[in-house]
């Protein structure tokens, strides 16, 4: 009797050897294959110097450059213009850890792989070493492409995708810029100046804003903090470093003048010219802080300035007898009864 218990368990242990062997078989597959990838760049990405790169994948063809020098990037073709240093180094990043999925046979048709009009041209530079990976064009079965480290080096294919984001504009890398570091609520006064030729003076006291000339005039506090708050929260999307005459950006007539100052005496002037030609999402402005630059900022930061006197009135907050008159009449009929 025991043993007929136990025969179920003897035929169960060879079993589970076997798929115990099946797994390890399985797992040591797929470490293989995690393995197989081929290191392109041996560079260390923090030693890299320099950075270069163009990019035909989308017909326009988009070339760049990056210096750095003292841990800080700069655009070689704008060195003033501000940049994410996070995303710069990421270019560098992006390119040592690119890897190839094989390498092709000696006897490959090099030809027909397009490295006569590369689709990407990549470069690094350290203190003494240049690294250069020419892609070609993509392989029209597998949808990988055809890269190369030197002209008559090996060829090696790359995932359709590895090359997607490395190569970046100049607005990719950009570094959005604060207009002032004053903080709306230590802001004691605010000047806007319109391009119809109204002026609106303002003061800010205990959280509280009024009309200079009218202090007693009902201020809508939300509109007018919101306008002080535009300034102070204001963030650009792109600078022109080398700026034109005003003239072209509409600073010679600004849609609107900003001034604010700060119960520490600091204070902002902040002109808002013309749309961006090419973005009328963008408009142009100028700021004190900068003077030699000229900004693109969101037009919804203009538009925050587009109130005059009468808009700003804050409604009538309903009192307990004009609430019960409301109750009991609220279409406003006359209920009088005429005397016959």
């Amino acid at each position: 009797m025991n043993t007929k218990k136990m025969l179920p368990l003897f035929v169960l242990v060879p079993v589970v050897v076997v798929l115990g062997v099946a797994l390890g078989v399985l797992n040591h597959a797929d470490t293989e294959e995690e393995d197989t990838s081929i290191a392109l760049c041996s560079l260390d990405a923090d030693s890299v110097t320099a950075i270069a790169y163009k990019d035909a994948s989308d017909g326009a063809t988009l070339e760049s450059a990056l210096t750095k020098t003292d841990d800080t990037w700069t655009l070689d073709s704008d060195p003033a213009l501000p940049l994410d240093q996070s995303k710069a180094q990421g270019v560098a990043d992006s390119m040592t850890a690119l890897t190839a999925l094989r390498e092709l046979s000696d006897d490959a048709d090099v030809a027909s792989m397009g490295f006569d009009t590369p689709t990407y041209e990549l470069s690094l530079k350290t203190a003494d070493t240049e690294w250069t990976l020419t892609v070609g064009s993509k392989n029209s079965i597998t949808n990988n492409w055809y890269a190369r480290l030197s002209a008559d080096g090996p060829v090696y294919t790359l995932d359709s995708s590895a090359l997607s984001g490395i190569c970046k504009t100049a607005k990719q890398l950009y570094a959005a810029q604060s207009i002032t570091d004053i903080d709306v609520d230590d802001v004691t006064k605010m000047v806007v100046q319109t391009a119809n030729g109204g002026t609106l003076s303002f003061a800010q006291n205990d959280s509280t804003w009024t009309l200079t000339d009218d202090a007693e005039y009902n201020l809508n506090q939300d509109i007018v903090k919101k306008m002080a708050s535009t300034i102070c929260d204001l963030k650009t999307k792109w600078s022109v470093t080398e700026p034109q005459a005003d003239a072209v950006y509409g600073l010679d007539t600004p849609n609107a003048i900003v001034t604010l100052i700060a119960s520490d005496g600091t204070s902002i002037q902040c002109s808002f010219g013309g749309n961006d030609a090419e973005d009328d999402t963008l408009c142009y402005l100028r700021s004190s802080g900068a003077a030699g630059v000229v900004y693109e900022v969101s037009t919804d930061a203009l538009n925050a300035f587009a109130y005059d006197k009468a808009a700003l009135e804050a409604e009538e907050e309903a009192t307990p007898e004009t609430a019960d008159v409301a109750a009991e009449d609220p279409v406003g009929n006359d209920n009088t009864v005429d005397d016959e």
